[in-house]
C-alpha cells in the first residue's frame, strides 16, 4: 500500500481510482462532494475524482479500482483529495441568462457537462419546462414534453441517478437542452459519465443536446418563476460564444491522450475520434488555420524506484508511469510500462515530423530521441509533459489535466462528446470573428443570422452589410462600398482610378465593370482587372477587303496591288490610269489596262518608225536597231528576209522529226521485248513469268543463251520405270 508520507498526487490517484466508482462530480473548490448521483448519505464524506475511466493504472488494483468495499478504506482520505482536487480542476462554464420574466431576470454562470454536445460559439433560447412528476429526470417520461413556441429546455433536481442518465431522458422526452438545478449551495461542478459503470457510461454516445449545471439559487428562481402562475413563460439563454478564447485567426489545440487501446469504453472513444478526426485535423493545419500537438498524460511513481511496481508501470527509474488502466483483456498481453514507452514514441515521431517536414521521417533519429528508457535521468519530452500537465501546487490558479482524453482549445479545455463534429466546432469557435474557415461556416455548424434579415445593418435590394459569422454576425460594407456597415456608400472606382480596366471602365453600384473598344476582345473585367486582346480582324471575310488584309491594333487594314488603289470605302480596289495621271513612265505613248484582268497597269506604244526597245520597255527605238538587238537584219521595207524566215523552219523541222524517230524506237523496243516474253514462256518456265534481261533482245545471243540454260532447274522424270 503506498504511504501517506508520499507525495499528494498519490493521493490524488488514488482518489481518482476511487472516483470511478461513481465518478460523475468534478469539483472547482474545496469541498466534499457526493461518490455519485444515487442517493448515499453513508458515503457523502468520500470525494469522487474525476474520471473519465479508471485512471490508477495496475499500480492501483490491489486497490480495487472502482469496488465499492474501498469506500470505507478510503473515506478518511476522501476531505483531503477533495482539497487537492479543488485547486487543479477546471470548471469550464458558459453564460446562462433568465431574459423572462423580468422579475427573474439575470446573468449566471452554467458548468458545461461532460457529455452532450455544447453550441460552443454559438446560443440557445429556450424555454424551461418542469416535470413535478418526474422531477429529477431519473426514469424516462411516460410522454413528451409540452410542446413550446420556442425549443424546450427541461429543468431537473441533482440526485437520485447520474447526470447521464437525466440527460439521456430528456432527450428522448424531446428536450433541447437540460439544466440541473444543484441541491446544495456550493460551487460550479463538471457533470462526468461514471466509467465503471459502461452499461451507463455508453449512454454517452447517445446524448447530442447541450447540458448545465447551475447553482442552486439560480434554480431556486426558474422554480419560483415557473410557479408564480399567469400565463407567462421562462424564457433562458445559454451562450457559449465566450467559453473559448478567441482572439487570433489561427487556434491552437492540443488532444491529451494515451496509446493505450485496451482501457473500456474511453480507449475505443478516443481510437475512433483519432481516425475520423484525422483528415480535418491534417487539413486545418495545413492550410494554416490550427496548430496541433498531441500530449500524453503520466504520473511520478509513488514507490520506491527500485519496486516492482515502479518496474512494471514506470520507465526512466519511476519519473513517467502510466496513468490509465489495462483491462483484464489486455492485462496479459503488455505492461503499462510498454503503454508510457508507446507514448514516448509518437512524442519523438511528431517532434521528427514537424522538423523534418518533406524530408521524411529519420529512424535514427527517432532512436535518438528515444534514448534508454532505463536511464535515471529526465527526458526531455515526457519532462515538457509533465509541466505540461500542471504541477502538484495547490494553488487556486492552477489548471491541471486530470480526464483522459482531454482537448485543450486556445487554453480552455473542451468539455462534451468526443467526436469530429462537436470537436470540430468547439475549434471554429477559437478563431476571431471573419477568420474562421469555410468549414466552420457550413450549415451543420452553426445558423446563418444574416440569412434573410439583416439586424439593423445597411442593406440595398440583395446586398447587406450584414456578415455572419460563426458566434453570430458583423456589420460590415461589403466590397465595393464603405462605411460604418450601418451606412454604405458605392465607391466609383473609375473615377478613383482604383480599377483595373485596360480601355474603357464603367462604374456599377458596389461595383465596375470593363469594356473594349470595336476590334478588341476582353478577358475579366467585372469588379477585377479587364485586359483587351486585339481581334484578328481578316479572319472573316478577309475583313471586307477586296485584295490584301493586314489586321493591326483590332483593325481590317485594306491595301491593293500595283496598279491599283482603295476606293472611298477603304475596302474594293479601283484602277489607277497612269497615262492619265502621268505617273507612267512611258517615253512616247502609254496605254492604260487593268492589272485584275491584265496582269499589267499599262504599257508602252512607239510611234510608227519605232519600235519598242527589248531591252527597256518603256523606251522607244528605230526599227533597223530593233532587228539588231535580235540579231536578224531587217529586209526591204523594215521586212525580216525570206532566208531567215526559211532557216528558221527548217531548223524547226529537223529538231521535230528527230524527236519523233526518238519516240518510235523506244515503242518499238518495248512491243518486241513483249512480244518475245509471250513466246518463251511457252517454251520455258519463267520464274515469276519474269525474263531475265539477258534473254531480251539487245544482249548478246550468247549470253542470251548461256544464262538461259544456266537458269533452267533440272527436271525430275516425270515417270519411273525401275
Amino acid at each position: 500500500m503506498p504511504r501517506l508520507s508520499d507525495n499528494v498526487s498519490l493521493v490524488l490517484m488514488t482518489s481518482i481510482a476511487l472516483g470511478t466508482l461513481g465518478g460523475v462530480i468534478l469539483t472547482s473548490g474545496a469541498r466534499k462532494v457526493a461518490p455519485h448521483e444515487r442517493a448515499r448519505p453513508e458515503a457523502e464524506s468520500a470525494w469522487a475524482g474525476p474520471s473519465r475511466h479508471c485512471l490508477a493504472g495496475s499500480s492501483y488494483r490491489m486497490l480495487g479500482c472502482g469496488r465499492a468495499h474501498l469506500w470505507q478504506a478510503f473515506a478518511a482520505l476522501g476531505t483531503l483529495a477533495s482539497l487537492a482536487s479543488a485547486s487543479q480542476w477546471v470548471v469550464e462554464t458558459n453564460s446562462f441568462r433568465i431574459r423572462e420574466p423580468a422579475s427573474a431576470a439575470g446573468d449566471y454562470d452554467a458548468a458545461i457537462g461532460d457529455f452532450g454536445v455544447p453550441l460552443y460559439g454559438g446560443t440557445l433560447v429556450g424555454q424551461v419546462v418542469y416535470v413535478q412528476g418526474n422531477a429529477k429526470g431519473c426514469s424516462l417520461f411516460e410522454k413528451r414534453l409540452p410542446a413550446t413556441e420556442l425549443p424546450t429546455i427541461l429543468l431537473v433536481d441533482r440526485g437520485d441517478c447520474y447526470f447521464i442518465e437525466k440527460a439521456y431522458n430528456a432527450e428522448k422526452a424531446g428536450a433541447k437542452a437540460i439544466i440541473v438545478t444543484d441541491y446544495k449551495d456550493e460551487r460550479l461542478l463538471t457533470m462526468a459519465a461514471p466509467e465503471d459503470r459502461p452499461e451507463i457510461a455508453k449512454l454517452k454516445d447517445d446524448i447530442t443536446i447541450p447540458t448545465a449545471l447551475v447553482q442552486l439559487s439560480v434554480g431556486q428562481k426558474l422554480k419560483d418563476a415557473l410557479a408564480g402562475g399567469g400565463k407567462a413563460n421562462v424564457v433562458v439563454e445559454l451562450d457559449w460564444k465566450e467559453s473559448v478564447l478567441h482572439d487570433s485567426e489561427r487556434v491552437d489545440w492540443e488532444l491529451w491522450t494515451s496509446t493505450n487501446d485496451g482501457c473500456g469504453s474511453s480507449c475505443d472513444r478516443q481510437s475512433i475520434f483519432k481516425v475520423q478526426m484525422r483528415d480535418a485535423a491534417v487539413e486545418l493545419q495545413k492550410n494554416g488555420y490550427t496548430t496541433f500537438a498531441p500530449h500524453f498524460m503520466l504520473r511520478k511513481c509513488s514507490y520506491d524506484k527500485d519496486s516492482a511496481e515502479c518496474r512494471n508501470n514506470c520507465i526512466h527509474h519511476g519519473r513517467y508511469c502510466a496513468v490509465d488502466s489495462i483491462s483484464e483483456t489486455y492485462s496479459s498481453k503488455f505492461k503499462p510500462r510498454q503503454v508510457v514507452e508507446e507514448n514516448k514514441r509518437q512524442l519523438c515521431v511528431f517532434q521528427e515530423a514537424e522538423q523534418a517536414q518533406a524530408a521524411g521521417l529519420d529512424a535514427a533519429a527517432i532512436e535518438t530521441c528515444m534514448a534508454d528508457s532505463a536511464e535515471d535521468k529526465d527526458h526531455p519530452l515526457l519532462e515538457a509533459d509533465n509541466k505540461a500537465q500542471g504541477d502538484d501546487s495547490w494553488s487556486m490558479t492552477g489548471k491541471k489535466i486530470l480526464l483522459l482524453p482531454t482537448v485543450v482549445i486556445n487554453g480552455n479545455q473542451y468539455r462534451g462528446r468526443l467526436d469530429v463534429p462537436a470537436v470540430t466546432r468547439a475549434l471554429c469557435a477559437g478563431f476571431s470573428e471573419t477568420t474562421e474557415p469555410s468549414v466552420c461556416l457550413a450549415g451543420g455548424l452553426e445558423v446563418n443570422e444574416c440569412l434573410g434579415e439583416s439586424h439593423g445593418c445597411w442593406a440595398r435590394g440583395n446586398t447587406s452589410a450584414c456578415v455572419d459569422t460563426f458566434r453570430g454576425y458583423l456589420c460590415q460594407c461589403p466590397d465595393g462600398w464603405r462605411g460604418d456597415g450601418v451606412d454604405c456608400q458605392d465607391i466609383d472606382e473609375c473615377a478613383e482610378g482604383t480599377a483595373s480596366c485596360d480601355q474603357i471602365c464603367i462604374n456599377e453600384p458596389g461595383s465596375y465593370s470593363c469594356k473594349c473598344r470595336e476590334g478588341f476582345q476582353l478577358f475579366g473585367g467585372h469588379a477585377k482587372m479587364g485586359v483587351c486582346f486585339p481581334m484578328d480582324r481578316c479572319r472573316e471575310s478577309n475583313g471586307g477587303c477586296e485584295q490584301t488584309c493586314n489586321s493591326q491594333n483590332g483593325e481590317a487594314l485594306c491595301s491593293c496591288k500595283d496598279g491599283l488603289r482603295l476606293a472611298k470605302d477603304d475596302k474594293a480596289c479601283e484602277d489607277i490610269d497612269e497615262c492619265a495621271e502621268g505617273s507612267a513612265k512611258c517615253e512616247h505613248g502609254c496605254r492604260n489596262l487593268d492589272p485584275r484582268t491584265t496582269g499589267l497597269p499599262y504599257v508602252c506604244t512607239c510611234p510608227d518608225g519605232l519600235a519598242m526597245d527589248p531591252a527597256d520597255q518603256y523606251r522607244c527605238i528605230k526599227q533597223d536597231a530593233f532587228y539588231a538587238a535580235l540579231g536578224a537584219a531587217g529586209g526591204p521595207g523594215g521586212k525580216v528576209g525570206a532566208g531567215t524566215i526559211v532557216g528558221i523552219t527548217l531548223a524547226a523541222a529537223l529538231i521535230a522529226a528527230a524527236v519523233g524517230l526518238a519516240v518510235h524506237k523506244l515503242r518499238m523496243r518495248h512491243v518486241m521485248q513483249s512480244e518475245i516474253r509471250s513466246i518463251m514462256s511457252q517454251y520455258m518456265p519463267l520464274e515469276g513469268n519474269n525474263l531475265d534481261d539477258a534473254l531480251l533482245p539487245g544482249s548478246s545471243p550468247r549470253i542470251k543463251s548461256s544464262a538461259a540454260l544456266a537458269k533452267q532447274p533440272s527436271a525430275p522424270p516425270a515417270t519411273e520405270e525401275c
